[in-house]
């Protein structure tokens, strides 16, 4: 059972969002909250949930405050960006903040628990209108000229950071390396402290930003 908190202040959204998630049998929402300060104020360390759903435009403490403070108080936690807003620089910057999805609210409804369950098994997911915007920005902007630090990051890194932008988990990109899970644990942690990044969804953006991935695939 995946656990979730709601923190959205438009109630009706909220009670929205959990009727349509809980349609699904494998996710439970066990926490709701109005802002970010509301939702740190409710969150029980034994009983913390497996993902926060997160709007961006909030009163009290909006998402980009609320996101450093659950890095810094409880960094076990995923969080999934649920917004109007998909500009690129604040999907880059709710991204680097730690967030390991972002889908819009005009997307389907149905993207919901698919984003769920993919941020909880894989580890990122990026909305199919993000994705669109991102990549049509990206692909028209000339100062996109490639990825200049490849010395820094070895040939397997690099052929990771390939992989994690697939629907692969972690155990089936192993296979496809031929190492080990461990190994690719320490590819993953080793990139991550090389390009000063937390998460996948992270990984996936640098790798596209910077050449090293030509379209993000689900």
């Amino acid at each position: 059972m995946i656990s979730l908190a709601l923190v959205d202040d438009h109630v009706i959204t909220r009670k929205g969002i959990k009727t349509i998630i809980e349609l699904h049998p494998g996710i439970r929402v066990i926490l709701e909250a109005s802002n970010g300060k509301e939702l740190l104020e409710k969150l029980v360390p034994a009983r913390l949930p497996d993902i926060v759903i997160l709007d961006i435009n909030m009163p009290v403490m909006n998402g980009f405050q609320t996101i450093r403070e659950l890095q810094a108080r409880h960094p076990s936690i995923k969080i999934i960006v649920y917004s109007l807003i998909y500009e690129e620089d604040t999907v880059i910057n709710m991204i680097a903040s730690g967030a390991c999805g972002y889908i819009t609210k005009s997307a389907d409804p149905s993207t919901l628990a698919k984003a769920i369950i993919t941020v909880h098994t894989k580890g990122f997911y990026l909305g199919e209108l993000v994705k669109k915007e991102y990549f049509r920005k990206n692909t028209t902007d000339k100062k996109r000229l490639g990825f200049n630090g490849r010395k820094y990051l070895s040939p397997r890194e690099l052929e990771f950071i390939k992989l994690a932008a697939t629907n692969l988990n972690y155990n089936e990109i192993a296979g496809i390396m031929g190492v080990s899970p461990k190994t690719i644990e320490n590819y993953r942690d080793s990139l991550f402290q090389k390009l000063g990044i937390k998460n996948r969804a992270a990984l996936v953006l640098f790798g596209f930003k910077n050449g090293l991935v030509t379209i993000f695939t689900e």
